[in-house]
């Protein structure tokens, strides 16, 4: 339905942005590994070895949106909408649109 378009997009978005966050980590720990090698960090902290553990599910912001996969109930069992459910989700869909104009 086109009236839940939107929140579905915000969730993925969301989800792009964890798996990007992801690759900045992974890239930083590859440049951390590069420059510093295995030594101290600049923070204080043991540097690559250190780093090497963020990049997991475990440091994911989103990880429950990630998860939602394994709830997500199959086609099948869910009942059809009432004629008068589509009409009502139709015609508020169509107002947004003509509010967005």
């Amino acid at each position: 339905m086109p009236r839940f378009s939107q929140p579905y997009q915000i969730l993925t978005f969301l989800m792009d942005i964890d798996s990007l966050l992801q690759k900045w980590r992974y890239n930083h720990v590859m440049l951390v590994q590069r420059m510093l090698g295995s030594k101290q960090g600049t923070g204080g902290s043991s540097g690559y070895l250190y780093l090497r553990t963020t990049v997991s599910d475990r440091y994911k912001v989103f990880i429950d949106l990630f998860n939602l996969s394994t709830w997500l109930i199959p086609r099948v069992y869910i009942p059809k909408l009432s004629k008068k459910m589509v009409r009502t989700l139709s015609h508020h869909s169509s107002l947004n649109a003509n509010f967005d104009n």
